[in-house]
């Protein structure tokens, strides 16, 4: 089992000890409160922030940055987020909640987590998260593809839509915009929280689902949507989140199909200077019949 040290902050390669950042929105809205340690298990306690609020439930970003914090502070001090799955298997209600880690495995240089957010005082799940943490060491590197080229974040205009999400996420479209009858679904633009914070893995995990759904693209009008399931791969190294600091993050997105119910969703995630930072993918549900 791994090191048990759920009162921790959270410190290894690329997470900013939450101290520094403590007044930030994004990490009054992560914070968590230990409540237990018992049988292997981890519990703490959080709520959803009122500015990370989506339509009818949490912005599915923030159920992922807040289980991917939880699961970071109980593992060994060093372990860096490789990896992280979210399954959205219900709303998420107001009110207190609590959040239960589970080690599935801890190796020399590798740890299995999983976690789970429920409303306190139940066993039923609402969201869920399987996540591979490692001691990352220098390898031979590779990159397929180049970032795109897209004007730069300065030359293009933000956009504000009625979610109290996008009030502390900036998101600047810079090609193919919404609703703009293209029917393509790939599209580019550049994020980065308002006011400024300086990037870490939690951080990226968060701003990895502010793509719009790839269906209004094809459609060019809104209908009843909802992620499934998320999973980010995280490339970024220290230097690359020191080098990025609070700047814009480019991300590149597109869907390959969808039909049935369900669509999927791939993205690429760029600092300005391109290196590749993080690729993430969703399943999405949607309800249309034209």
């Amino acid at each position: 089992m791994a090191e048990r040290r759920p009162d921790a902050t959270v410190s290894p390669a690329g997470d900013s000890d939450p101290g520094v950042h403590k007044t930030h929105v994004f990490d009054v809205a992560t914070a968590l409160e230990p409540l237990e340690d018992k049988d292997g298990s981890w519990v703490f306690s959080t709520h959803v922030h009122p500015q990370f609020k989506n339509i009818n439930d949490p912005y599915g970003g923030w159920s992922a940055a807040v289980l991917a914090r939880a699961m970071l502070r109980c593992a060994r001090p060093g372990m860096e987020l490789v990896s992280i799955t979210t399954d959205f298997l219900s709303a998420v209600p107001d009110g207190p909640l609590h959040i239960t880690v589970h080690s599935d495995r801890s190796g020399r240089g590798t740890e299995f987590w999983r976690a789970g957010l429920a409303s306190e005082g139940s066993n039923t799940l609402t969201n869920r998260a399987t996540a591979v943490l490692a001691r990352r060491r220098d390898t031979v590197e590779w990159v397929e593809g180049d970032c795109p080229e897209v004007p730069s974040p300065e030359v293009c205009a933000r956009i504000e839509l009625p979610l109290a999400w996008s009030r502390v996420i900036e998101i600047r479209p810079a090609v193919n915009h919404l609703f703009s009858g293209s029917c393509d679904t790939r599209s580019s633009a550049w994020v980065r929280f308002t006011p400024d914070r300086p990037l870490d893995s939690v951080a990226l995990v968060a701003l990895a689902d502010t793509p719009m759904p790839r269906l209004f693209y094809v459609i060019d009008r809104q209908v009843p949507v909802a992620t499934v399931s998320m999973t980010i791969y995280l490339h970024a190294t220290m230097a690359d989140f020191a080098d990025s600091g609070s700047d814009y993050l480019l991300i590149d997105c597109r869907g390959s199909r969808g039909g049935r119910g369900f669509y999927d969703q791939h993205a690429t995630i760029w600092s300005r200077n391109g290196r590749l930072m993080a690729t993430t993918q969703q399943v999405v549900w949607y309800r249309t019949d034209s």
